[in-house]
């Protein structure tokens, strides 16, 4: 088992009513349990933020995943940490090829924080 891994990924110039649109953010942060074979716990927690932007975490038996967006920036980051290394070789790639899809960003950098 491995502790405090982190990924950050941060999303730019990506479509501002995907950002602001919960039922979307929340698709990514299922797709980034999903794709690294982790495992949800209990409910999510959301709020959102006037004018616009949301914040969603989910909490996962492995630790969390996070998001938070900027609409009018056209931006977000999702950061993963978690004890346990996510499954396949390609997550980092193939979850910022999928971020950047949901949301039309332009750009989906990700750092690793062994």
């Amino acid at each position: 088992m491995d502790r405090n891994l982190v990924y950050v990924f941060d999303v730019a110039g990506a479509d501002a009513a995907r950002l602001d649109d919960e039922p979307t953010v929340r698709r990514c942060l299922d797709a980034v349990v999903a794709r690294a074979g982790l495992t949800p716990v209990g409910a999510d927690a959301a709020h959102r933020f006037t004018p616009q932007g949301l914040s969603v975490a989910v909490i996962l038996a492995e630790s969390h995943v996070a998001v938070h967006t900027w609409p009018e920036r056209g931006t977000a980051y999702v950061t993963l940490t978690t004890c346990r290394r996510p499954a396949g070789a390609d997550f980092t790639t193939a979850t910022s090829a999928a971020l950047a899809d949901v949301l039309g960003a332009a750009r989906v950098d990700v750092r690793a924080l062994d």
